[in-house]
């Protein structure tokens, strides 16, 4: 019997650092065998790292925990890339095949990949990762997976390219390779989520994907099987904390505590009473009352709301999203916010929990919709994808991809 692969992900978000160790089958099966999460510090900043050595602290208490859990050292990991500087861009490439045989081979493929990716990008930008959607075959399109073998005269492909930030980037790979661990390999944070929580038929009859994190919300629309856009909008749980901070005069951690306590999405649904506030400076306490919690925190996720329903519109493909809208990441676990969404988008909407992974320890964290992308991220070579930043460039990233594909 063939022995399981180890595998770690390492989710490096705004608020909370999430390290995860499974053991993969040949099947692609995924047992989680232990788990980690430490607070990020004010190492990031809408998913940006700000602070050096406060984030590589985070990553390895987080991993600490993780190792002590599974019983297995953690050497390299496959991380996720996100934040505001996150993009993704449609793209497509085409290639004529002049060969007599007129066979398609796997140079073919690379080569028009390759072509989709000669476009014009900002100097600050690079690109990390490349999701093939279909390949087009003399003009008949459709065709998920590479068309080996076929003969044709024209080959195209259409793609979405992921970049990011150069410095960004750069900062995840040195904060873990300080941390003593090494980049396995970098996946897009929204398609990495999308592995642990949409289900096949979401995908392919159109669904928006909304992953409300720390600092960011990032969104993800799919139709036809693939992903059409993509977007990091810069707020998240930590905008409506300093909301609550500033409209019932207490700290930040008073903030976090008390929306966890006492939060809900809808203001409708507050408990009755008032809620003790401790003074800021030595001052004295007072007491708010848990409506106006609950009023500030609707007012912000109105407003978040209104931003997606915004980008959902832009694609054109509104009313072709079947699902409706999946909601993911910490935020996620606000009571009443699957009844606001759906009132503010006016589509069907759930929660999206990890699936499709076991875990050998009872009651483990990482069905959590907070954890979607550290589990996503363990799913990653169900992705069509490849991987090519800190991998010696785009050819590199091609030779690994064959070789894992089949």
């Amino acid at each position: 019997m063939a022995k399981d692969e180890i595998v770690s992900s390492l989710d490096i978000g705004t608020t909370k650092i999430c390290a995860v160790v499974s053991a993969v089958s040949e099947e692609g099966e995924v047992e989680v065998l232990g788990y980690g999460s430490r607070p990020a510090s004010g190492g990031l900043r809408k998913g940006v790292i700000i602070h050096l050595d406060n984030t590589v602290g985070a990553i390895e208490d987080a991993v600490e925990q993780a190792e002590k859990m599974s019983g297995q050292r953690i050497k390299n990991v496959i991380t996720s890339v996100g934040g505001i500087y996150l993009k993704g861009m449609p793209s497509d490439g085409h290639r004529s095949i002049s060969r007599g045989n007129k066979e398609i081979t796997k140079a073919d493929i690379n080569a028009v990949i390759e072509a989709a990716c000669e476009l014009s990008i900002p100097l600050d930008q690079e690109i990390f990762y490349i999701s093939p959607q279909e390949y087009i075959v003399d003009g008949h399109d459709g065709v998920k997976e590479p068309p080996l073998g076929l003969i044709g005269e024209n080959l195209g492909i259409r793609v979405m390219l992921f970049m990011g930030a150069i410095t960004s980037m750069q900062n995840i790979i040195k904060s873990i390779n300080s941390a003593g661990l090494r980049v396995r390999s970098t996946v897009p944070g929204p398609l990495a989520s999308s592995l642990a929580v949409l289900a096949e038929d979401e995908i392919n009859s159109g669904v928006a994907l909304v992953d409300m994190g720390g600092g960011t919300t990032s969104i993800a629309v799919f139709v036809k099987g693939y992903v059409i856009h993509t977007c990091v909008l810069g707020l998240g749980g930590e905008q409506v904390t300093g909301d609550i901070a500033v409209g019932v005069r207490s700290s930040p951690e008073v903030a976090e505590k008390l929306k966890k306590e006492h939060g809900r999405a809808i203001s409708a649904m507050a408990q009755e009473g008032e809620m003790d506030v401790p003074g800021l400076g030595g001052r004295g306490g007072h007491t708010v009352s848990k409506l106006v919690l609950c009023e500030i925190i609707q007012a912000r996720l109105e407003e978040i709301f209104e931003l997606v329903r915004a980008e959902i519109k832009k694609t054109g493909y509104e009313d072709m999203l079947s699902a409706g809208v999946v909601l993911t990441g910490g935020v996620a676990n606000t009571d009443g916010l699957v009844d606001l969404a759906g009132n503010m988008l006016r589509m069907p909407v759930r929660i999206g929990k990890a699936s499709g992974i076991t875990a050998a320890a009872e009651g483990s964290a990482v069905s959590d919709p907070s954890f979607s992308v550290a589990a996503g991220l363990l799913m990653q070579s169900k992705l069509r994808g490849v991987p090519i930043f800190g991998k010696g460039g785009v050819f590199e990233g091609f030779r690994k991809w064959w070789q894992n594909f089949f």
